[in-house]
């Protein structure tokens, strides 16, 4: 905006001066001494190719009328840049608006994904500690019974209440599985193992 005012001030000057040159030349150029007087040659302008002499209002307002157009167009242009301007600002403000809603999303999908993560976190204490729980139930049991109803279970329950069960307890209890069992429980367990230093 500034710019714009800046250029249209120079432009104005620049016209202003280029009026005064025209008129002093036209001064200069008529004769401003002459016999007749000192504005014996502002009757009439120079003669065009045709004979007749141009009065010099008509060459005034030729040239008033080239600066009008000018400055018109200057002024289009101003309304114009300042038009941009005003868009430019208003997609400026869109653009602010829309950087706050999506942070805010980022901060509530933040605060939600951590809640999340703690209650996964809950729900995975809450089964370690069946998993606790059971395998003291399967270390008190008889190792002849616990081999069995641990052969039962699926591969994944029984190898993760073997895991928190004593080593000595759960050595016990494999001599009552399958070795089938037993070989289905062990990869578990290892890939359990596995999964957990990730």
């Amino acid at each position: 905006m500034k710019r714009t005012i800046r250029f249209t001030q120079i432009v104005l000057v620049l016209v202003l001066l280029f009026k005064v040159a025209a008129i002093g030349d036209f001064l200069l150029g008529r004769g401003g001494a002459d016999s007749d007087g000192l504005f014996a040659g502002n009757a009439m302008a120079e003669q065009p190719a045709g004979g007749k002499a141009l009065p010099v209002r008509d060459v005034l307002e030729d040239r008033w009328k080239e600066e009008r157009t000018l400055f018109q167009s200057l002024d289009e242009k101003r309304k114009e840049l300042d038009l941009r301007e005003a868009a430019l600002q208003e997609e400026e403000k869109n653009l602010v608006a829309l950087k706050g809603e999506i942070v805010e999303k980022i901060d509530r999908l933040s605060s939600l994904e951590k809640k999340l993560e703690e209650r996964i976190q809950e729900i995975s204490d809450v089964d370690n500690a069946r998993y606790k729980d059971l395998a003291k139930v399967f270390e008190t049991t008889p190792p002849a019974k616990a081999g069995p109803m641990l052969e039962k279970l699926d591969t994944k329950t029984a190898a993760l209440i073997t895991l928190n069960m004593k080593r000595d307890k759960a050595g016990a209890i494999w001599g009552y599985i399958s070795p089938q069992k037993a070989v289905e429980i062990t990869r578990e367990i290892s890939r359990s193992m596995n999964a957990g230093k990730k």
